[in-house]
This record gives structure tokens, sequence and C-alpha cells, in this order.
């Protein structure tokens, strides 16, 4: 798994500089398109601040949020062009599109390629607890086995997220529950 840390990035949305975030991390990923971290981090912080926007406090006046749903997609289908046999894209990328597929596209769709995305993640590293736990939760009827997941998924938190922008304070918030 990466280490999420980016310095710059996460000073940037520590101090909710949403927009210079934003141009930090587009800027990165033109200039390295092929940069999975940086792919991941652009994705990640367009779908969560799309999403959260309301609490975290954004306006339309501090952030286009339009352009961040825009951005998403984009960043999203170069994303499945070029990494789709890598776990790390599989795993972050199908857990935004499985909560939220109605901001990649038609419902139905988004939902099964999100889906499917997890369980290819799970299937490339099925010792990693994340992927397995992320990949359970995706079924309805998982409880009993997503709990002996979660066990295990808690113990690796620190460890995994690493940094402390959104992406890291996200997902050792909600694994930690």
């Amino acid at each position: 798994m990466i280490d999420w840390t980016w310095t710059e990035v996460d000073q940037l949305e520590k101090l909710e500089k949403w927009n210079e975030a934003k141009r930090y991390l587009l800027n990165s990923w033109r200039q390295h398109p092929e940069d999975l971290k940086t792919v991941i981090r652009l994705g990640f912080f367009c779908w969560y601040v799309s999403f959260e926007h309301g609490p975290l406090g954004i306006t339309k006046n501090n952030i286009d949020i339009e352009e961040l749903e825009s951005l998403l997609k984009e960043v999203t289908h170069d994303g499945l062009r070029h990494f789709m046999n890598h776990e790390d894209f599989l795993w972050c990328f199908g857990y935004m599109v499985s909560m939220t597929p109605y901001y990649f596209g038609e419902y139905n769709e988004w939902e099964e390629k999100g889906a499917s995305m997890l369980r290819r993640a799970h299937e490339l590293c099925p010792n990693e607890a994340i992927y397995a736990y992320s990949y359970l939760g995706s079924f309805s009827n998982a409880y009993g086995t997503r709990e002996n997941e979660l066990q295990q998924v808690q113990n690796v938190l620190e460890d995994r997220f690493k940094g402390e922008g959104l992406l890291s304070d996200y997902f050792k918030s909600i694994y930690a529950q």
C-alpha cells in the first residue's frame, strides 16, 4: 500500500486552502499523469470535497464543485486506462465509486464497476485487510465476516494511512469506528 504522506498537499488541506490544494494536485497530475499516488490523491480530493463540501464548510464561492466533479470523471477515466491492474487504484477508486456511483455516470453501471474494482483489488492482494474489508463491505449481508475483517483493519490503520491529508484522515476515521 502507498505511503499517503504528501507534505505540501497535507498542509494545504489542513489549512483548508482548497483551491491551492486542487491547483497543486492538478499541476502534479498534468506533469506526471503516470504517477499513481498523484492520480489517487487528486481523485480522492475531488471526490471528497465534492461529496463533503457542506460539512467541510465549503461553498461555491470557496471552490468550483462542478469543476471538481468534472475533474473527478477525467481522472477516473484516465486511471482506468492506466491502472486497472494496480490494487491501490482499484481499491481507492472502487471505494469511491461504490459509495457514490452517481458521481461517475449511470448509477447501475458504475455501482457494478465499483464492486468489480473492489473485488479485483482483493483478488490481487487477498491478505490485505483493508482491501478485504472494503470488498466485503460492498455486500449488505456480510456483517459477521466484516466484523472479523474490521479488527484486522484497525490493527493496521496508522501504518497504512500515514500523513495528515484528507485521504488519510478520512480512512482512519471511518475504519476506526
